[in-house]
């Protein structure tokens, strides 16, 4: 079987790719294709037979700081075949045939637990990884922020903007998956802070605060940030990318890494404990 590659907006593709992923996981790409955020970045290796997309796999192509070093790295996402096909070695066909593209790329994946003998086969293998959160209380009134669509023109802005990294482990170039989280995961969650003029992308539940990302162009700390959340009740918060920068010295919860597999490949240069930002995974 032939390998098809797709890395632009064509909706005959998109359709096919959408009917698959739904299948297998779900949900629809559709309000993604619709803002057509897919570009050269998000590549997309395919069997397609009649008409029909039998299996795929993408890969996203992003610039990561990884202590203070800029990496070209790799992340395998939208692994799927269809249940009709599978046993067939569709998946690993794909696996084999985009890793013979790029063998010397550094490549990161987060798994689905039922799969996670499948990887380590071409030469994954699995890294545990962490929650960083601080215990604190937070009893703000709602009124302090601006809550923002996905589509103002501002989010869009502020994300191509960012200017502020982890020095840790960051995604540089990953804003067409930052708006895939935020239509998908975060359309309520949303805020511009007038006084540090940051976005800041969070969701409550009960007493746990969990800020998915910070996006500044210029430095903040968390004492200053947490003055201006528009949230009260809270006494924990985790966050979704390494909080180094804004002066925060987090407590690192380990990750259930039997519900969350991730899994690297080549060489990397990271430390015991790390978060790869949350918005950036596919």
């Amino acid at each position: 079987m032939s390998v098809t590659v797709s890395h632009s907006n064509d909706p005959v593709y998109e359709q096919m790719f959408d009917d698959l992923i739904q299948e297998v996981f779900g949900f629809s790409f559709a309000p993604w294709f619709a803002r057509e955020l897919w570009d050269e970045r998000y590549e997309s290796y395919s069997i397609i037979q009649d008409g029909r997309m039998l299996s795929n796999v993408c890969i996203f192509k992003d610039d990561m700081l990884l202590y203070g070093q800029t990496i070209r790295a790799h992340q395998f996402g939208a692994v799927a075949t269809r249940k009709s096909e599978r046993g067939k070695g569709l998946s690993r066909l794909l696996m084999e045939h985009v890793l013979s593209l790029y063998p010397e790329v550094p490549t990161f994946l987060y798994a689905n637990p039922s799969v996670i003998d499948f990887y380590p086969r071409f030469g994954f293998r699995q890294a545990y990884t962490y929650r960083p959160r601080v215990a604190v209380s937070i009893n703000n009134q709602p009124d302090l922020a601006v809550k923002y669509d996905v589509d103002d023109n501002i989010v869009r802005q502020s994300l191509y903007g960012k200017r502020i990294h982890s020095e840790v482990a960051d995604s540089l170039r990953a804003q067409s998956i930052q708006i895939f989280h935020l239509l998908m995961d975060y359309p309520d969650g949303i805020y511009f802070l007038p006084g540090s003029e940051a976005v800041v992308i969070a969701e409550q539940k009960g007493h746990n605060l969990f800020i998915a990302d910070v996006i500044t162009k210029k430095p903040i700390t968390f004492d200053e940030l947490k003055m201006e959340l528009p949230f009260t009740g809270v006494k924990r918060v985790e966050f979704g990318f390494c909080p180094d920068w804004l002066g925060v010295d987090p407590y690192w919860e380990p990750a259930d890494w039997e519900k969350e597999p991730f899994f690297l490949r080549g060489e990397w240069n990271l430390s015991e404990k790390f978060r790869f930002p949350a918005m950036s995974a596919t």
